[in-house]
């Protein structure tokens, strides 16, 4: 009896380290794969950076070996339209701003936008 019991445990344990090995063996693999998948979106944001695309409404033109981003735009208070041209270092950095500016918006926004929070029982 006691020679089964332990035949059987044996049995139990070596079927525990086979299922512990195989899932080391699939950790591996998925630490791989996520490896594989941070080097091709580290490769796709450098080719974002290599290939700037402005928003929509500004135009690209070149003066001489300069690429300038520009926008028609009017100054409050008048009709009449000027022309603003950016770098592409100054483009980025207004994209910043405006998402910078619209997180703080909604940020504003959210914060008594819900009656129970501004005004507690």
């Amino acid at each position: 009896m006691k020679c089964a019991v332990t035949f059987a445990a044996m049995i139990l344990w070596s079927g525990l380290a086979i299922a512990q090995e195989s899932a080391i063996s699939n950790e591996t693999a998925a630490a791989d794969d996520t490896t594989a998948k941070a080097e091709s979106v580290a490769a796709a944001d450098a080719k974002k950076e290599e290939e700037f695309k402005p928003p929509p409404g500004y135009k690209t033109k070149t003066r001489g070996k300069i690429t300038l981003y520009c926008i028609q735009d009017a100054t409050v208070g008048t009709r009449f339209k000027t022309e603003k041209c950016y770098d592409e270092a100054q483009m980025r950095d207004l994209i910043l701003a405006k998402e910078q500016n619209n997180r703080d918006f909604d940020r504003a926004r959210a914060t008594c936008s819900n009656p129970a929070i501004c005004a507690p029982p």
